[in-house]
Order: C-alpha cells, then structure tokens, then sequence
C-alpha cells in the first residue's frame, strides 16, 4: 500500500519520528491514495474514449469531404459537358436570377449581367408570353413539378420572335435543397412555319376544290332558252348561274349567226364591206 511505501522510505532515511507522527493517518491515506488513482484511472479511461472517439470523427468527416470533393468533381464535369452544348441552356435561380448560361444562350440572348454586376432577371433576358404567370417553368418547378417540357415564343434581342420547346429540371444542392431550375431552349421556328405553311396551303388548295365542285355534277338546262335551274328549284340567265358558282366574268358580244339573224341590214353590209376588201 501507499502507507507501507511511505514507512520504508522513512525508515530507510532515518526518520522513524515522523513516521510515528503519521502512521495514524496511514489508513486515510490509502484510502486517498486509493480514490485517486481510481478517478484518475476513470479520467483517463474517459480521456481515452474521448479522444478515440473525436479521432473516428474526424477520419469520418475527411472520408466524407473526399466524398463530397468527388461528388463535386463529377457534378462539374457534368455541368461542363452539359453547357458545352450548342443547344442554348440557362441556370436560373429560385429568385429569377440568371446563374450561369452557355455560349448558344448569348448568341442569341446576350450576356446576362446588367450594368452594375447584378445578375439578370430571366424575364428580362428572355421574355415571353410566359413570363410572371403559373405557366412559368420555374413557377411550376417551386410548385413541386420534376419535368416540365412546354412550347413558347420569346423574343431574342434581335428584336425578332422565335418559337422553341422548353425543357426544365430541378437544379438542387447536394443535400437535394432546391436552388432554382436548369433549362434547355431547342428552336422549332422553322418547324412552325413550316407546319403555317402547310395550314396555308391546305386551306389554299381546300379553297380551290370547293370552287372546282361549283360547277360538278348535272346541270338541269332548259332546251330552248338555256336557262339553268338551280338547287332550290329556280330558273336563271346561265351567264348568272356561272358567274355565282365560280370565278368566272363575262363579256358580252355577238355571234355572226345571230347578227344576221338580228341584224340583216346592218349585217349584210358589212358583210359586203368586208367581201369587197377582200
């Protein structure tokens, strides 16, 4: 014991009266003694443990930021393979903000930064019909929407309108908080006016067809004054029968045969006139 120790060195010493002084107190002492190398025994068990366990954060928290570090790494490789597209392609913030853009959006929007270093607003860069309704692509994006694909003209700073179909995504952090939307623009304007084109012509040659039926079918005729009867039974001059039924304008004039018959004197002269010219 610790008493026993403290004797022996005493003794050893030649100081056998201060043993006798303290021997009294020698059970205290171990006793002490005893609690204090306990406690300390249970600190150090403690301090161990402690320091044992901040050690295992710590290799957690390094594998967790060389994870992250990777996730990123990739995240913007991803990115870069994604606006290095020659589709235009817009970042948006949750506030409207324009976060990043590739170089197909500027060629046909601009730069997105305004004068003062400020961040344009998406409505502003490229507006549209859309643009401050609940039809808005991040509208629906903040309204819990993974996928919207939507068709839409904007107005490019060219001043000229262009057609496109609008595809969005979520675009979140890496714990899965929502940032603001990814956009992709892919111009259909010459789609559209193709398919106006072909609308035009439809209704160009539909237009024409119903001209041509005008005049199909049978034409009931009278025998002897020619006039024509039409679908709700009555009898009209065959000049304005045709000229109701289609695009067709006369000019009126007059058959030799008739003249003669209508007009002998006037006919036979200038049928002699003409006789003696030859």
């Amino acid at each position: 014991s610790f008493g026993h120790l403290v004797k022996q060195v005493l003794l050893l010493n030649n100081l056998p009266g201060t043993w006798k002084q303290i021997s009294p107190f020698s059970g205290a002492i171990n006793s002490a003694m005893f609690i204090v190398i306990f406690a300390f025994g249970i600190y150090f068990h403690r301090v161990q443990k402690v320091h044992t366990e901040i050690e295992q954060y710590r290799k957690d928290l390094e594998s967790l930021v060389e994870k992250r570090t990777i996730q990123l790494a990739d995240a913007n490789v991803r990115l870069e393979n994604v606006l290095d597209s020659s589709i235009p392609i817009c970042i948006t913030s949750t506030a409207f903000e324009i976060v990043q853009t590739n170089r197909a959006y500027q060629e046909i929007w601009g730069e997105t930064v305004i004068a003062d270093g400020k961040p344009m607003k998406c409505y502003d860069s490229r507006p549209g019909p859309l643009c401050h309704t609940e039809s808005c692509p991040l509208q629906q994006i903040k309204s819990g929407n993974e996928e919207i694909t939507v068709e839409s003209a904007k107005y490019e700073k060219k001043g000229i309108t262009s057609s496109f179909i609008i595809s969005g995504k979520p675009f979140k952090d890496a714990d899965g908080n929502l940032l603001g939307i990814v956009e992709s623009f892919q111009d259909i304007s010459d789609r559209i006016k193709a398919e106006n084109a072909k609308a035009e012509l439809i209704d160009e040659l539909q237009e024409a067809l119903d001209r041509v039926n005008l005049l199909s079918g049978m034409l009931p005729i009278c025998a002897s004054c020619k006039k024509i009867r039409d679908d709700k039974g009555y009898w009209n001059q065959i000049e304005s029968y045709i000229r109701k039924h289609s695009d067709v304008e006369f000019s009126h004039g007059i058959c030799p045969e008739c003249a003669e018959k209508l007009y002998p004197d006037i006919f036979g002269k200038v049928k002699k006139k003409i006789k003696d010219k030859s």
